[in-house]
């Protein structure tokens, strides 16, 4: 029953109805005879019955089905590579030919009866007239999102697809996130058939690289800005070079000879600004160049203004602790401190800027966490058990994991016999014996560290091989976890005789641990033939250390670090930003202030607090940069005041955002793009050669499907006696009492 009013109020509204309407038909028929009255009574309850049963409406509910039938749709790729022009005995556009291929299909379709619809897509979906024209100007294509807008199309206005042809070079320039295409497209068992559209295309470019975007130095420091050309599709090409400052004025034009598919490498020495700043390299795009966006890239030179501390330790003083030693002091950007035990109660201490030693009979190594933090690398020759005892030893390891401290044992083993108390910090475990001569030869990881290729030579550069033997390797055991080897020792011909761990660096909590597993370097500096070379003992230590200081998550004088996730991104990717302390007490937050030319106003970022289980003060926040270019982060006061309201130094950064691949970046089709999609769907993959039997076989009429339409109420009483029942009653009554002069 489907009543017109609920049944708790109904019911007792047709019993009141039906006694009050009978009451009143017996009072007025009082006169006549009581068979007539009866008679009167009755046609007038039957009459009121009839109507109690309409509103009480009887029936049942019963399931509306549709027949509807299965479609096919079309979807043509708009975006600029099908505006490609293809060689070959077809020619013409990549659109022209998706347009052909269209009107191949739509022959087919009527041909076997099936309804067809028209799509065109770039990184959303447009429905199109049959026989309309396509212009391919989309400026990036994105396959994967347009589908699944096709599919959520489709199933809002109910219409069942049988499957989908995609015709398309296969360039997907757009990243699609958070698509679940493929699983919507298997559940409603509607296949995606790609097409492909176009072949290869030769491609022209210059790219231009650099391999360090970040330089640290201080002030007035030499440094090295290193450019890699690549030339792909070109003729040997004679191009500018420029170096440019953040102002976008010339500083420094270079002409390089690019060879065909190979790269040129050419490195600018400058000396560092006061401040930090930005720099630019630019190769001058060509007429016949496609790429563009990769004809540019910057590098930020870092400044330190605070003087590198280093305090250095030698036990058994040979020329190699002797030559350290003395050129660090002569750096204007360093202050150093090496003792140099003599005897048991001689100790030598030279400062920089003196000449003459100071003799005493202690060794002045530091004794407090206080005196450890007033350096930033600690230096360590041989015999180091001499300065060491377990106290200092677990000042030392506080000193690098906690306070980001840096430590190089530059002499091999630094100790004799056993120190399982500082084998934590080493690199390596150690087992007896040394090696004989032997070169140094920077490894490939040691080359994506930037620390050879670029502020010392590459791998391959012929100085190593030229330089004098070095000797006394400590044999090495185990090269432990997380450890990068940067350079090895080859011995005669390293394919016979072997090579081993020679520059190795590991991270230590907050800091760094290296270990220059080698003596004699200082004949690097001695011999007249190594001089020939350029002084490669003074920039293998200098950068060296330079490197290491770096490494350290805290730099010299800054008592907070800034470290990204990541530094170079895609468009709308989170970087997580993460701060840590290292100084004594309770410190004033900074946040983060982000600046760049792509941004209205600065941005600003307060950190939250990261809880620490070591118990080091962490803050951490994220930035989500959204438009390709240079985003530059500082760390500032909360006022906004300057840096010197929360320390004398504080950390930079910076974060590369790549531009999205253009579509003329690369304008060969993908058939394996499109074979993969397809795959994903359920689809095939058609060629030219087997189109029309293809067509042939994916295209056959479907039977119609039932779709639910809903439900729908069928009463009972909805027949054409029904009201002709209630009429009689109530018509015969009306004659009865006519005929009898009832009123």
């Amino acid at each position: 029953m489907n009543p017109v009013l609920p049944p708790g109020l109904l019911y007792p509204l047709i019993a009141i109805a039906i006694c009050g309407a009978a009451w009143l038909a017996w009072k007025s028929s009082a006169t006549a005879p009581a068979k007539l009255r009866r008679v009167l009574l009755t046609l007038r309850i039957a009459a009121l019955l009839l109507l109690a049963v309409f509103l009480v409406n009887p029936g049942q509910w019963r399931a509306m089905d549709d027949q509807v039938a299965r479609v096919w749709a079309i979807m043509i790729d708009r975006s600029d590579s099908m505006a490609v022009t293809e060689n070959g005995p077809d020619g013409g556009s990549r659109i022209d030919q998706a347009l052909a291929v269209r009107d191949q299909i739509t022959d087919r379709a009527e041909a076997a009866g099936v309804e067809l619809r028209y799509f065109s897509y770039d990184q959303t979906v447009a429905e199109e007239d049959g026989a309309a024209t396509i212009t391919a100007e989309g400026t990036a294509s994105d396959l994967t999102t347009a589908a699944d807008a096709l599919l959520t199309r489709f199933s809002a206005q109910g219409e069942p697809l049988a499957g989908v042809f995609v015709l398309s070079d296969g360039r997907q320039t757009h990243v699609p996130r958070h698509s679940n295409f493929a699983l919507r497209a298997q559940a409603l068992q509607v296949p995606f058939h790609t097409i492909p559209i176009g072949g290869n295309q030769e491609t022209r470019d210059l790219a231009l690289q650099v391999p360090r975007r970040t330089i640290t130095a201080f002030p007035g420091q030499n440094v090295q800005i290193t450019a890699v050309i690549e030339s792909r599709g070109m003729p040997t090409v004679q191009t500018d070079l420029l170096l440019l400052d953040a102002a976008g004025s010339t500083l420094e034009t270079a002409s390089v000879t690019v060879n065909p598919e190979e790269q040129a490498v050419h490195t600018f020495s400058l000396k560092a600004p006061e401040q930090s700043a930005m720099i630019s390299l630019q190769v001058p795009a060509r007429e016949d160049e496609l790429r563009l966006s990769n004809n540019s890239a910057e590098v930020r030179i870092r400044i330190l203004n605070d003087k590198a501390k280093v305090f250095i330790a030698e036990g058994a003083p040979y020329w190699d602790s002797k030559f350290l030693a003395q050129l660090l002091r002569q750096q204007k950007h360093m202050d150093v401190v090496s003792v140099h035990r003599l005897s048991e109660a001689r100790w030598f201490r030279i400062d920089s800027g003196e000449s003459k030693p100071h003799e005493s009979d202690i060794d002045v190594f530091p004794d407090t966490r206080e005196e450890l933090m007033d350096y930033d690398l600690i230096i360590f020759g041989k015999n180091s058990e001499h300065f060491l005892t377990p106290e200092r030893i677990a000042l030392l390891r506080t000193f690098v994991s906690d306070q980001g401290g840096a430590v190089i044992f530059s002499r091999s083993k630094p100790y004799t016999g056993l120190m399982p108390d500082l084998a934590p910090l080493e690199p390596v475990t150690w087992k007896t014996g040394l090696t004989g001569e032997f070169r140094m030869r920077p490894t490939t990881d040691g080359q994506a560290s930037g620390l050879f290729g670029q502020a010392l030579p590459a791998p391959d550069s012929s100085v190593w091989q030229t330089l004098p033997l070095l000797k006394d390797a400590h044999r090495i055991d185990v090269v432990k976890p997380f450890t990068r080897v940067l350079a090895n020792g080859e011995m005669g011909n390293a394919s016979t005789q072997g090579t081993f761990p020679l520059l190795l660096v590991r991270r230590y909590g907050q800091g760094v641990s290296g270990l220059v597993n080698a003596d004699g370097l200082w004949k690097w500096d001695f011999f007249p033939e190594a001089r020939e070379l350029g002084n490669m003992y003074e920039e293998f230590w200098i950068q060296m250390i330079h490197w290491m200081l770096s490494y350290s998550e805290f730099l010299p004088g800054q008592e907070f670090s800034l470290n990204l996730s990541a530094s170079i991104v895609d468009p709308d990717t989170p970087v997580a930003l993460r701060m840590s302390y290292r100084g004594a007490g309770q410190p004033i937050v900074p946040q983060i202030e982000v600046t760049s030319p792509l941004l209205p106003a600065p941005l600003r970022l307060a950190p939250a607090e990261i809880p620490s289980e070591d118990g080091r003060l962490k803050w951490g926040t994220n930035f989500t940069p959204e438009l390709p270019g240079t985003y530059q982060l500082r760390l500032i006061s909360p006022d906004g005041t300057s840096p010197d309201a929360v320390t004398a130094s504080l950390p930079e950064a910076i974060v590369t955002v790549q531009p999205p691949p253009g579509e003329m970046d690369e304008p060969s089709a993908d058939p394996a793009f499109l074979a993969a999609f397809a795959d994903l769907s359920g689809g095939k993959l058609a060629t030219d050669k087997d189109l029309r039997p293809f067509l042939d076989e994916v295209i056959q009429p479907s039977a119609p499907e039932s779709h639910e339409q809903g439900v729908e109420w069928h009463s009972s009483w909805m027949h054409w006696i029904s009201p002709i029942l209630v009429l009689l009653c109530l018509a015969l009554e009306w004659w009865l009492r006519r005929r009898n002069g009832l009123v």
